[in-house]
């Protein structure tokens, strides 16, 4: 979804440049500067630059949102796959998918009224696409 976006964001920026015709012939950002100490002023057009690089780094980087996700598959009553990936841009979280995996296997067990479960296979790795991403699968056996 950010794709398709951050794609219609860098079109509408480069058509900004190839527009012709009667507009108004003051420009969008005005010509000012701020006074921010003796001999130091920051131009409003370098101000609202910066933001933008800093709003399209939250964007991409979006430092609130979990580091990964987790998908739960039902392969038979009491076996399920689980499934990871983590986000190509994080903030941390390298080493935190083992954890994860047996929390979401813990609260699946208790959420299904078994009293404990087994981990039959858990493997980590690296998928290797234009940026890599760590994945990480699993099977849980859920026990009453």
């Amino acid at each position: 979804m950010r794709t398709p976006m951050l794609a219609m964001l860098v079109c509408a920026l480069g058509a900004c440049s190839g527009i012709k015709g009667d507009y108004p012939s003051s420009p969008l950002i005005p010509h000012a500067a701020i006074n921010v100490a003796d001999g130091l002023t920051i131009a409003l057009e370098d101000i609202v630059a910066g933001a933008a690089v800093i709003g399209v780094a939250y964007y991409v980087v979006d430092p609130l949102a979990p580091n990964w996700t987790l998908r739960a598959v039902r392969l038979d009553e009491d076996r399920y796959r689980i499934a990871m990936r983590m986000k190509r841009f994080h903030m941390g979280g390298e080493g935190e998918a083992m954890q994860l995996f047996k929390r979401q296997a813990e609260d699946m067990a208790r959420a299904q009224g078994y009293s404990s479960y087994t981990i039959a296979r858990y493997e980590e790795g690296q998928e290797s696409n234009w940026i890599s991403e760590r994945v990480a699968s699993g099977d849980v056996i859920l026990r009453r």
